[in-house]
Order: structure tokens, then sequence, then C-alpha cells
């Protein structure tokens, strides 16, 4: 049983590489792209694709902090690819929110309309 949940996370972890690997490219960040396979510098990534420096990376290390303001992030980075900020809700099923995230990696419609949107 163990060795299919392991199995199921990998499968999620590669999905959801693969989906902001693509999504970087809209983002016109096809030069680190391969952050989408590093953990933590995907975080970078989504900074990047929202136009926050990756200094505020830091801010997650700030108890309650870190969650207010990963909240505000997703809902921009929702945005800046012509999303509902209200899918970020989803953020408290991470599995689905995953799911989102991976759809929106592999649809054409999906573009960048950039962060202030």
């Amino acid at each position: 049983m163990l060795v299919l949940v392991y199995l199921i996370d990998i499968a999620l972890y590669i999905l959801t590489s693969i989906a902001f690997y693509r999504l970087a490219k809209k983002a016109g960040l096809a030069r680190i792209a391969w952050f989408a396979w590093v953990p933590v510098l995907n975080i970078v990534l989504q900074l990047k694709m929202i136009q926050k420096s990756a200094w505020w990376i830091l801010i997650l290390l700030v108890p309650i902090v870190n969650v207010i303001f990963f909240i505000i992030w997703q809902v921009k980075l929702c945005r800046a690819f012509g999303h509902s900020g209200a899918n970020v809700w989803w953020i408290l099923i991470p599995f689905v929110y995953n799911i989102i995230w991976i759809v929106w990696g592999f649809e054409k419609e999906t573009q960048y309309v950039g962060f202030w949107a």
C-alpha cells in the first residue's frame, strides 16, 4: 500500500513539474524553466512568473505570514495565466490543486496574460 502511495506521489511530482515547465515557457521564462524540476527552485520560478524577486522565498520561513503570502502569490499566479483567483482555495486540498495546475499546463488555451491581470 505504501509503495502505491509513493508511486502516485512521484507521478504527481513529475506531471506537476512538466506542467510548470510548460507554463514557464508560456510566460517567457524558457531560460529558467528547468527550475520546475527542483524543489524550492520551483517556488522561485512561480515568484518570477508574478514578477517577484527570488528573495521573497525567505518570507516562507516566517510562521503564519508564510501561509498568507503563499496564498496571495497563488492568487496572482492564477490571474497571471488568465484564471480566476478563486481557484486558489483548492490549495486546501493539495491533490486537487496539483491536478488543476497540471491541466492548465497541458491545455493549449492557457496563456500567460501577465501578473497584473
